[in-house]
């Protein structure tokens, strides 16, 4: 298949934003008494949203409390938008990934379970805007993934059709997403999932590195 244009996910896919979510979850926690949830235990929990990030770390008598745990969630929500890029970056290789997809002329688009104005601003400052024809986060007026109107919103921004866009993520979530919008994909290994979990899920189409990406696009 000759592709022309990737369809990215944001969280796993070109940033490692875990440590910053991580810092943001379990300061929420502290502040309302909680035990710490342990950083190297983050990426089990993350993918849904903040929402549910801290609904899967609270107790169950709590999580069961609507009131109180929207009063924390919007807490949350509030303090990660306020300040979403403290050691977030792009994850090695990606920056020069970027380049060169350019180089080749590749259109790229995001879609993100992101809030989108906080996801236009991570974009912004780690990669910039103009790198992408397209970005989308979840409350942009499309369902969170793995719905596909939000992924077909950023495909019309792209202006190509789908068999020559390529949709890559670290999840179940975005392979899920990528048939619902009837996309091909492939999933990468250096995301927030292991390749024994995503294997486990189904998934067989994977890429190692950022650099084997390119082989779509000779």
């Amino acid at each position: 298949m000759e592709y022309r244009g990737i369809l990215f996910d944001l969280d796993g896919t070109l940033l490692d934003t875990l440590e910053d979510i991580g810092f943001h979850l379990n300061r929420i926690l502290a502040r309302y008494g909680y035990p710490l949830f342990p950083q190297e235990k983050m990426n089990t929990i993350i993918g849904w949203g903040l929402k549910v990030a801290l609904y899967k770390v609270l107790p169950p008598e709590d999580r069961e409390n609507d009131p109180y745990l929207s009063k924390m969630t919007r807490e949350l929500i509030a303090d990660y938008n306020a300040d979403p890029v403290i050691k977030t970056a792009p994850y090695p290789g990606i920056i020069k990934l970027l380049d060169e997809l350019a180089r080749r002329n590749v259109v790229l688009g995001i879609f993100s379970n992101k809030a989108h104005q906080v996801t236009l601003q991570v974009v912004e400052k780690t990669m910039g805007l103009s790198r992408f024809k397209g970005v989308l986060g979840s409350d942009a007026g499309f369902p969170r993934k793995p719905e596909p109107e939000g992924a077909n919103e950023v495909i019309r921004q792209m202006g190509l059709p789908k068999s020559e866009i390529l949709y890559i993520g670290d999840t179940i979530l975005d392979h899920e997403t990528a048939q619902n919008a009837g996309l091909d994909d492939i999933t990468v290994t250096w995301g927030f999932r292991s390749r024994k979990q995503l294997e486990e899920q189904g998934i067989t189409r994977f890429v190692e590195t950022s650099e084997k990406i390119l082989r779509y696009f000779e």
